[in-house]
């Protein structure tokens, strides 16, 4: 009888813990704030408050918190009582060392602890929050999480908004407006005008015919009327086909009698329609209207590269086919023609693949499942439990293909290998586990990743110490096989071919393949002495195996380089193996400023991903408020537009931390020859998804940084970019003239196509001058409304008498849409 009432109350014991754990998160609140609020202090103190909502204490007992945090935490900066410990890439477990602790009712637990690093902004808050029982028996989501702002001082706040006031006064350099974006190879305005109205009719060649069926779709969404079809004699618009010029070239002639368009191919003529669409005034999209003026001019134009880019990452948050719609129609507008798609990462893989399941099944879910392999740990805020569907269908993909290719966009699927690659191993672990399941070995081994036997030690830039492919086996080969062809047999299926596949190959951590058998046994019988020499091997293998399936090979700049014992350098020996590298790392004052250039003299086709300038997962400018990464600095629009491909050096002023850069510093850096200029392909943007969760967010960083990246791709070099003529001031006024476009124009069609974009509005500045505010903003075209100490709101248009015992508030409004509320307070 005593056993059956000490079983009984055990199996009490557990029931009220388990319960507990399930309920925890409904009766808590979880703050997060800075304590050392100085911006972009190193190593600052964050505070983690646990508050206790109800009027009974809570039991710790049989329960953890977990959260994602991309900052390293000091385990030795904690009070002892608690514990912190990270368990793998961003993911953390809070524990209580005493199981016996109660949260008082009504009470809180706050929890200090040393961030290593930097805390720039909101975006490195914790996040995903969840309540894990014991052995994972329960849990339940923290849906009561604050992020507490950082609020500074009156004095603080002024000197940041007169910053900015100064940085915008760059708009008053030029009052002229640019007439196209990207800036034409040649423009000859006329006066006079050529209005578009339903009686205007079109007539193209037959090799032209589907961008005269755009045109009219674009005329009839946009303004509710499009145009009919007649003879070439009597068409007011015309579209020639003329072989003599290149593909992308061609020429736009508009008289007040007709508009004529000359090209050699369909991707000629639809460059020639967006520079049309991009000469209608922005004020008129989105209304239906019976008559549209152009002004009269004669264009020649082409781009100055070939390859004009974006990349997107949707492994590592993912983003609908639907946001990948909406940025290709971006792209197109502004004629960039590349859409590089990172499929796969550590933290996600995000395309069917139907010959391995396993890849969606798992490897597209992240939850606490991961403890059972049936899905990767939580990560960047994902959540304790999966969102379902998280990645493209194969008839997903091939829809996307084919709005790409209607837009005359190339998309690039990356495949991210050796590196990078956890999401790909932890998906054929469950399959190797299932066939053994089965007795199956041969089956279990086909297609797996890893080597159980390896016991390297080692930590990735993101924290992770599983994510690296071993090279050494068959399986690792037959993997990357039978996905290029699945992704090719997509290609096929949308009508198209896949010319291109990236194969990553960037960020093996130090240490990876040190202890494992199987690369020892490979370095024995190639008579190699250093892990190191692993790498070109490996670089070698994958770039046979894309030229015998004639499909070329693309990959970040670690494939065109090697290391030697001192650090990667350029690998000179490779660069006959047709391999495309996309150098991303020129990071100011971390010793690869001149990586591009090698890498391009030394033979290798470069397309320059320039972090300094166009890494747009980057935030904007430093501040508390201002979403993003920092590590490579702050990229605004002005930084974008003024990278100089062939020669960047001339528009750097600072390094990544700031600090001011002497042009003396590129002295002994490597400029292009004049055959790394010929392999200076192309440029492209590149936003990595950590901290961007949501389409909005991803339409806030892209836009309208990309409209300057299309800018510098798409227009000729002039002669003030070169050494010895470059002209700043030069540079600015171009900058303002761009710049009146864009707010005036460009902002106001991305504001009613496709239902809007969530581009980013622009910062206010405010000065003190004579004791008033006057206020400006970053780029023209916008509305700031204000308020003093609670008022109605009000429309600026005049300098405003300032109190130092009232509080403003200012915001940018722009339709339905409102900015960060800007405030100068009495604190």
């Amino acid at each position: 009888m005593m056993f059956k009432k000490l079983l009984i109350g055990i199996c009490f014991v557990l029931l009220h813990v388990n319960l507990i754990a399930q309920n925890i998160a409904d009766k808590i609140q979880v703050r997060w704030k800075l304590v050392e609020t100085v911006p972009s202090k190193a190593n600052p103190v964050s505070r983690l408050t646990l508050v206790n909502l109800t009027n009974e204490s809570l039991s710790c007992q049989g329960w953890s918190l977990w959260f994602n945090f991309m900052r390293r935490i000091d385990p030795k900066s904690i009070d002892p009582k608690f514990s912190i410990t990270h368990r793998n890439g961003d993911l953390y477990e809070l524990e209580f060392k005493n199981t016996q602790m109660q949260l008082p009712a009504k009470g809180t637990f706050e929890i200090d602890f040393v961030t290593l690093g930097t805390i720039p902004n909101y975006t490195d808050a914790p996040a995903g929050l969840y309540v894990l029982g014991k052995e994972g028996k329960s849990v339940e989501t923290i849906s009561n999480y604050v992020v507490e702002p950082v609020v500074f001082s009156r004095e603080q706040t002024l000197q940041n908004l007169s910053a900015q006031y100064e940085e915008n006064t760059r708009l008053e350099l030029n009052n002229k407006q640019q007439l196209i974006i990207p800036q034409p190879l040649s423009v000859k305005t006329s006066p006079g005008k050529f209005t578009l109205t339903p009686k205007t009719t079109l007539w193209a060649d037959a090799i032209l015919s589907a961008e005269k069926d755009y045109l009219n779709e674009f005329m009839k969404n946009t303004f509710g009327f499009s145009f009919s079809s007649t003879d070439k004699q009597n068409a007011s618009i015309k579209l020639m086909h003329n072989p003599k010029l290149e593909a992308e070239e061609y020429s736009l002639n508009i008289t007040d009698k007709q508009i004529e368009i000359h090209s050699s191919t369909s991707t000629g003529a639809f460059y020639a329609l967006q520079s049309v669409k991009n000469l209608i005034k922005g004020d008129a999209w989105g209304n239906k209207l019976t008559g549209l003026d152009l002004p009269l001019l004669s264009v020649k134009d082409k781009p100055r590269f070939g390859y004009r880019g974006v990349m997107v990452d949707v492994a590592r948050n993912f983003h609908n086919k639907q946001s990948v719609l909406k940025i290709i129609d971006v792209m197109a507008m502004y004629k960039l023609n590349t859409l590089h798609l990172h499929l796969n990462d550590d933290e996600g893989w995000r395309l069917q693949i139907p010959t391995l399941p396993e890849l969606t099944e798992v490897g597209s879910r992240r939850s606490v499942e991961y403890f059972n392999g049936l899905a990767l740990q939580p990560g960047y805020g994902s959540g304790a439990k999966a969102t379902e569907q998280s990645f493209y269908t194969e008839s997903d993909f091939v829809e996307i293909l084919k709005y790409a290719a209607k837009n005359h966009i190339n998309i690039i699927p990356e495949l991210e290998t050796p590196g990078h690659a956890r999401a790909a191993i932890k998906s054929m672990e469950m399959r190797y586990r299932k066939f053994m399941a089965k007795g199956n070995q041969q089956e279990a081994e086909k297609y797996l990743l890893n080597d159980f036997g390896d016991q390297s030690v080692y930590s990735s830039a993101q924290h992770w110490n599983d994510n690296v492919m071993n090279v050494t086996m068959p399986s690792t080969y037959r993997f990357i096989s039978l996905v290029i062809d699945e992704i090719g047999e997509m290609y096929r299926k949308a009508g198209l071919k896949m010319k291109t596949i990236h194969l990553g190959g960037d960020e093996v951590p130090r240490g990876a393949w040190e202890k494992s058998p199987k690369i020892r046994t490979l370095m024995d019988s190639l008579k190699i002495t250093s892990v190191h020499e692993v790498w070109p091997y490996y670089i070698s293998k994958v770039a046979d195996l894309c030229a015998s399936k004639n499909v070329a090979l693309a990959g970040w700049e670690e494939m065109g380089m090697v290391n030697k014992g001192k650090g990667m350098e350029t690998n000179p020996a490779l660069a006959k193996k047709n391999i495309q590298v996309d150098v991303w790392n020129n990071l100011i004052g971390g010793k690869q400023e001149d990586l591009a250039y090698k890498l391009a003299n030394a033979g290798y086709k470069v397309v320059f991903a320039s972090a300094n300038n166009f890494y747009l997962d980057l935030a904007w400018k430093n501040t508390y408020t201002e979403p993003g990464h920092t590590w490579a600095g702050f990229t605004n629009i002005y930084k974008s537009y003024s990278f100089l491909p062939s020669n960047y050096y001339l528009t750097v002023y600072e390094d990544s931390k700031g600090k001011k850069v002497e042009p003396s510093f590129f002295d002994k850096k490597e400029k292009l020859t004049a055959k790394g200029k010929e392999n200076l392909i192309g440029i492209k943007a590149a936003i990595w998804t950590e901290k961007v969760t949501t389409g909005d967010r991803l339409e806030y960083m892209l836009f309208p940084r990309v409209l300057a990246l299309a800018e510098r791709a798409w227009r000729a070099e002039t002669d003030w970019e070169k050494s010895g003529t470059y002209n700043k001031v030069v540079l600015e006024k171009e900058y303002a003239s761009f710049m009146n476009k864009l707010g005036n124009d460009e902002l106001k069609k991305l504001a009613q196509l496709n239902g809007g974009y969530n581009f980013r509005l622009p910062a206010i500045g405010v000065k003190i001058m004579q004791n008033n505010l006057v206020l400006n903003t970053e780029y023209p075209g916008f509305d700031v409304y204000y308020a003093i100490n609670g008022s109605e709101p009000k429309k600026y248009d005049k300098p405003i008498a300032y109190d130092k015992s009232k509080i403003y508030k200012f915001k940018v409004v722009q339709g339905k849409r409102e900015g960060v509320e800007t405030v100068i307070g009495l604190n």
